[in-house]
């Protein structure tokens, strides 16, 4: 059975944001990472996992609500890091994951935590 690390999409940090940021910069990073999400890091040098924000969390949490995007922190809007998958995880449990935070994408996490890649629903 293949694992999550198999399929994954390595991770840049320019990919990540932090709860501190926007979520303007959290479309800017799926913007550049043309991932469905954004992994939210404590900080951008240790990309240690503390969450995710998805494409559907700025529409549903910002756009639907008629919101600044420049105004909104990711930590209003973002997944908690149960949301993620592990980089051991099987992708059957993975894909689980995808449907049940209805996320084409989600991030992926090493052992130690740190955010390494992101898996997508066209990757599973």
């Amino acid at each position: 059975m293949s694992c999550c690390s198999d399929v994954m999409k390595p991770v840049e940090a320019s990919s990540c944001c932090t709860p501190q940021d926007t979520a303007a910069d959290a479309a800017r990073a799926m913007r550049h990472s043309g991932c469905g999400c954004a992994p939210v890091v404590e900080d951008t040098e240790h990309l240690k996992l503390v969450g995710v924000v998805t494409e559907r969390d700025v529409c549903c949490g910002v756009a639907a609500d008629d919101k600044r995007a420049s105004e909104v922190r990711v930590k209003e809007i973002m997944k908690p890091v149960s949301a993620c998958c592990g980089a051991d995880e099987s992708v059957e449990d993975g894909r689980k994951k995808l449907h049940q935070h209805r996320a084409t994408s989600l991030p992926v996490a090493d052992k130690m935590g740190s955010c390494c890649g992101t898996v997508s629903a066209h990757e599973i």
